[in-house]
Parts: structure tokens; C-alpha cells; sequence
């Protein structure tokens, strides 16, 4: 008996050192990158646009990758049996078990069913205690959907470009309407004003159900089917919840893919008139229609995509030439209070990405690189990183200074809304913010914002500083949205 139970505990223990090489030698993450080539490669045969010699070109790069990739693959797999065979191995050398025996109940029936349920209770306890609450991908199905989805460039654009072809018809019956960009610092009331708008009639929206196939929705919906799931606390504690239903900023993905260069290692350039290309306007053009299309598949007379994107205060010069007639909207909060939560969060965030390496990884492949290990500057001063650490209030302060100086910059071409205007007065503030932007479906605005006062605690922060930050908010308040 004490022989059975041993054989147990080894074969256990083989199992668990064969996840554990494949875990450690990110197997996993190179089998999704595979399945992108792949992606690529097929979207490639598929597209019209590309002569024939380009087409057999492609293929022949995409097969040579694939075999390199074939070959790390198979040294894994490799690796990680033979790391199965260390434990049964010793413990039959040291005459504990004798190897049979562990072998044995390696391939029983009743073995492979107990650890497979093992397996998916591990994974399923795990998604419950994760801290993650931001990802909407928790168990390792999830993951290595989100891996393959997220592999590369070249996975992004090969599934957008299969996602032209298959519903090329439905894009040509969509009409193009003008983008509404709601944008300001993290922190500064954007998720809320989304929540507000985003099932407003002829509105849409990106949500949670899109992920992990964002260049794809289209077909990604006809895939996954209808999903459900409870809503939960985001990570940020801030009391605001989510789910796959709930609206949430993506398109950053899409601004990386064409300018790579922008994102430096500690900042992300400004965008400049001139930056668009054909190409660029063309994608953003064609992916603004599929989620119009997707979220109101019946209407004809043109709906308007509703991004909320925080390094969108970074493209304000550009947003207006790439897309004529857009609306901008800058929710403007006290620059204490506002200052003050981005310091909160950088630290929140700081601490979650070190805890959770998956918590890391989605943030940094949606593009939210506000806070935490993945922090970068949007580049209004380049000069602040040199002045101040972001563990000082004043980093925040003087980050809130410069990027509001931008707004400041371009205010004729926005909408300011005070957060101070959205707590004492919703319903007035949103109706006339609605009429700014020619929407129509009023509704009951009164909840959708928090109605107490928000609190500046201006003793964190040098008031010189401050004072200059003060005079900078009373100026974009005077216009703003009344």
C-alpha cells in the first residue's frame, strides 16, 4: 500500500515538473506566436490587393519561421518529458518506488482523470483569488488565446486583413460617421463619462467581449458566440465594476501597430500634423465601422464610434486632420485631487505588476502604460522624469501641468467638461454636452457620476506648483461645457 501511495506522490510530482518546464520555457507563448504566422500567412493568400510573386514570398517567409518555430517547440517538449522522467527516475534510484510502478500509474485511466480535474480546479480557484480583476482573460484557455491573439504585429494586422475579407461586404454597407475621442490623463473621470455614453442610441463602443481578437471583431463575435460572467471590481479600487458587456478603451493597440517609434522606453512622443498616413487612416477608418457594424448591425444612417483613450491627449493636434468632423471631449478634474489619485494608482499598480505577471503582460499588449512597471510618459515635458521620481506627488502635479498645457493649446478644438460640473449637476452638464456633439436619446444622467465633493488635498504637493496648476485649471474651466 505504502508502494501504491508512493507512485502517486511520484507521478504527481512528474506531472507538475512537466508543467513547470513548459511554463519556464515560455512554450506557451511561442506555440501562440506560431499560430499568428500562420494567421498572417493565411490572410496573406486572402488578400486581393497583393500580386502573386508578393503572395509566394510571404508564404516562403511565413514557412521558414513556422519550421524554426516547429524546431522550439519540439526542444521543449522534449525538455519538459524528460524533466517527467527526473523524479520517477530517483525515486527508483534511491529504491523508493520502483520505476513500473510510477510508470504505471502515470497512463491509468483513473490518474489522467484525476489530474486533469486537478487541473481545471487549480485553474478555476486561481481566477477567483487572482488580483487581476482588469483582464477579462483568467484561466489558460484564456491565456493562450490571449498570447496567440497578442504574438506580434504581424498577427494584429494578418487578422484585421482576414477580418476585411470575410465581411468585406458588411464594412461596404456600413457608413462612415465621425469618431467621437473622449481623452485626459488616467484618473481624470474618462471611464465614467464612457459608462455614461457608450449605450447611447447610434453610439459604439469596444467591450470586454472583444478581447482578446481586437483587430478582429467581426469574426472574433461569430466565434465566441454569446458569453456571460459576473461583474467585478476593476483593479484600479476604485468602486467602478466590470464585465464583458462593459465598454473599455482598446484602439491604443492600434496606434502602436503604425508608430512603433513613438513609444520610447521611458516616454511616448506627441503626434504632430502630418503623422497620418493613407494606411493608418484607412485601418482606423475600416476597424470604426466594424464595431459600428457590430454593436448596431441595423442601422444605416451612420454610427458614431466612441473611443476612450487617455494617450489621446497626446494626438490632439493629429485627431482633427485624420478624421474631419471628430469631437473631442476633455473631462478636467482639480489638478490636487487629479494629481494626488494618479500618484495612488502608479503605487496600486506598482504593486500588482509585481505580484502578477499576467496583470503585466495584458496592460502592457491593450497599450495602458499609465502606471506601475509599464509607466511612460506621454511627452508634453521630457524634462520632468529628470526633476522628480514618480513616488513624489509633485511628478503627478507637474505631468498634470504639462499635459493640460497641451489642452490648453488646443482648446478651440474641444470640449471641456469639468468633473466638478459632472458631480453637482449631471443632468444639465451631460444635456449640454450632448448638444455640443449633436446626439440624440436624452436620458437620466443623475447616477451616473459620484455626487460627493472631490476632495483636493493640496498639502501633498509644492505650492508653487500648485498655484500654477490652479491658474491653468480656472483658465480651461471658463469654457468649459455649461
Amino acid at each position: 500500500m505504502a508502494v501504491e501511495a508512493g507512485a502517486v506522490v511520484v507521478a504527481l510530482l512528474a506531472v507538475a515538473a512537466f508543467a513547470a518546464v513548459l511554463v519556464r520555457s515560455r512554450a506557451l507563448p511561442i506555440a501562440g506566436g506560431l499560430a499568428g504566422i500562420a494567421v498572417s500567412g493565411v490572410s496573406t493568400m486572402l488578400d486581393g490587393s497583393l500580386d502573386d510573386d508578393t503572395k509566394e514570398r510571404a508564404v516562403r517567409e511565413a514557412g521558414l519561421r513556422l519550421l524554426l518555430g516547429a524546431w522550439g517547440i519540439a526542444w521543449r517538449i522534449a525538455l519538459a518529458a524528460a524533466g517527467v522522467l527526473l523524479p520517477i527516475l530517483a525515486a527508483d534510484g534511491l529504491g523508493l518506488v520502483p520505476l513500473e510502478r510510477s510508470l504505471g500509474v502515470l497512463t491509468r485511466a483513473d490518474f489522467i482523470l484525476l489530474v486533469s480535474a486537478l487541473a481545471i480546479a487549480a485553474g478555476w480557484m486561481m481566477s477567483r483569488v487572482r488580483n487581476s480583476h482588469e483582464t477579462a482573460a483568467n484561466g489558460l484557455g484564456d491565456r493562450m488565446l490571449h498570447a496567440f491573439a497578442f504574438s506580434g504585429p504581424a498577427t494584429l494586422k494578418g487578422l484585421a486583413r482576414l477580418d476585411d475579407r470575410l465581411f468585406a461586404r458588411t464594412l461596404a454597407e456600413t457608413p462612415d460617421a465621425p469618431p467621437i475621442f473622449i481623452t485626459s490623463l488616467a484618473r481624470g473621470g474618462t471611464t465614467a463619462l464612457l459608462n455614461a455614453m457608450h449605450d447611447l442610441p447610434g453610439i459604439a463602443t469596444h467591450l470586454y467581449q472583444d478581447m482578446p481578437f481586437i483587430s478582429a471583431p467581426l469574426l472574433w463575435s461569430r466565434l465566441s458566440g454569446r458569453r456571460a460572467t459576473a461583474e467585478r471590481e476593476r483593479a484600479h479600487g476604485d468602486g467602478l465594476a466590470i464585465g464583458l458587456d462593459s465598454p473599455e478603451a482598446f484602439d491604443e493597440v492600434f496606434w502602436r501597430l503604425h508608430w512603433p517609434g513613438k513609444y520610447g522606453e521611458r516616454q511616448i512622443e506627441l503626434w504632430k500634423n502630418g503623422d497620418a498616413s493613407d494606411e493608418s487612416r484607412a485601418f482606423f477608418t475600416r476597424h470604426f465601422r466594424k464595431i459600428a457594424a457590430l454593436r448596431h448591425p441595423d442601422d444605416t444612417s451612420g454610427v458614431r464610434y466612441l473611443s476612450k483613450n487617455n494617450a489621446n491627449l497626446a494626438r490632439l493636434r493629429l485627431l482633427p486632420e485624420m478624421f474631419p468632423g471628430c469631437d473631442i471631449v476633455v473631462p478636467l478634474r482639480g489638478p490636487a485631487a487629479h494629481a494626488a489619485s494618479l500618484h495612488r494608482q502608479h503605487m496600486n499598480f506598482t504593486r500588482l505588476h509585481g505580484e502578477d505577471e499576467f496583470a503585466l503582460r495584458y496592460m502592457r499588449d491593450i497599450g495602458h502604460l499609465e502606471f506601475g512597471a509599464l509607466h511612460r510618459l506621454l511627452g508634453f515635458d521630457p524634462d520632468i522624469a529628470d526633476r522628480y521620481r514618480p513616488d513624489d506627488p509633485n511628478y503627478w502635479l507637474a505631468y498634470w501641468y504639462a499635459a493640460f498645457s497641451e489642452a490648453a493649446r488646443n482648446a478651440d478644438r474641444l470640449h471641456i467638461v469639468t468633473q466638478d460640473a459632472l458631480r453637482q449637476s449631471p443632468q444639465a452638464t451631460m444635456d449640454a454636452l450632448l448638444e455640443r456633439l449633436s446626439l440624440t436619446g436624452r436620458r437620466d444622467f443623475s447616477t451616473q457620476f459620484h455626487s460627493g465633493t472631490d476632495e483636493q488635498p493640496c498639502e501633498m504637493f509644492d505650492p508653487r506648483l500648485l498655484r500654477e496648476a490652479v491658474n491653468l485649471y480656472d483658465d480651461l474651466a471658463a469654457g468649459a461645457v455649461r
